[in-house]
Parts: structure tokens; sequence; C-alpha cells
């Protein structure tokens, strides 16, 4: 090559390098959504039995089936009373419960969970209050329970829950 070509190229070169300094390439850092890819149900606990003595009342069972593998249904005792719809009894009531869960991985990008039962069914006997993701069980009751993660993943797991009289 003769002298003026890589003269020319040299310069090109060095040009380019001063002018993506000058204006700089702009770095996005491209973020993709973290799905969820399980939901662990761990039982459920109750919110508001803090007073309760009897260990009867406080005791939660994982049921088994019949060959005594443990399946994902719990049961407790149901503490009878006078339960009605007013928002200060749900609040107070001491059959209030908490599913326990965990969501796979930790740091999943939506992390929004719905759950569904058979609202008709329990009309009456169990009230699920959306604030705080809880469920008011006025009576002895047996519902199912399927959580379903909210981010497009389809995950879903299926629990159920028995409060007995006892």
């Amino acid at each position: 090559m003769k002298k003026p070509v890589i003269f020319a190229i040299l310069i090109a070169y060095i040009a380019s390098i001063m002018v993506v300094q000058f204006f700089g390439l702009k770095i996005v850092e491209m973020r993709g959504n973290t799905y969820i890819t399980s939901i662990e149900v761990n039982g459920f606990s109750f919110s508001s039995r803090d007073d309760v003595t009897d260990e009867k009342y406080q005791k939660i069972v994982q049921l088994t089936d019949s060959t005594g593998k443990k399946i994902d249904h719990y049961a407790a005792y149901f503490i009878p009373g006078n339960y009605d719809f007013t928002e200060e009894n749900l609040k107070k009531n001491p059959n209030r419960i908490k599913i326990d869960y965990k969501i796979n991985p930790y740091n999943a990008s939506n992390q929004t969970i719905s759950f569904v039962y058979d609202k008709d069914a329990s009309e009456g006997s169990v009230y699920f209050d959306e604030e705080t993701n809880e469920f008011v069980f006025l009576k002895p009751k047996t519902i199912y329970v399927i959580l379903t993660a909210r981010d497009g993943s389809t995950i879903k797991v299926e629990i159920g829950i028995s409060l007995i009289a006892g």
C-alpha cells in the first residue's frame, strides 16, 4: 500500500475513536423479566390466635394419603363462636389464617399471587380479605385454594385447608 492510503486509514481510525469518545455510545442494560419457577406451600398460620392458650387450638397438622405420604392439605381446629361479616368481627376472628408460601426464585420480577377458591360453595362460611390475603372462617369448613403466579408463567399450586369443629 502507498503511504497516502495508509495515512488516510490511520486518520479515519483516529477520527472514529475521537467521535465515539466525544459523542459516546450509550450503554443500555437490557432487563428482562425473571419469571416465577415454583411456589412452595408450607401450610398456613393463624393471624389472631395469640391469646388462645389451649394447645389443641394452636396445632396445625399436615395430612397424609393412604400410603402415609404427606400431601398439600392442612387441618386445624375451628374455635366456635358467633361470627358475622362486620369489619371489626372479621379482624378479631380467631379463625383468620394466612397461607405460608415461598416464591422461587426470590428475585422474580412480579411476585403477585392470586388466590382462587370456590366462593359459591364457601358463601357464608369463608371470607377472603383481599388487602391482607387472609381467609376468615366463620364456620367449620374445608376449602381448596389454588395459588397462581400473576407474572405470565402459569405456575400454580393447590392447597387444601380444613378447619374442623373440635
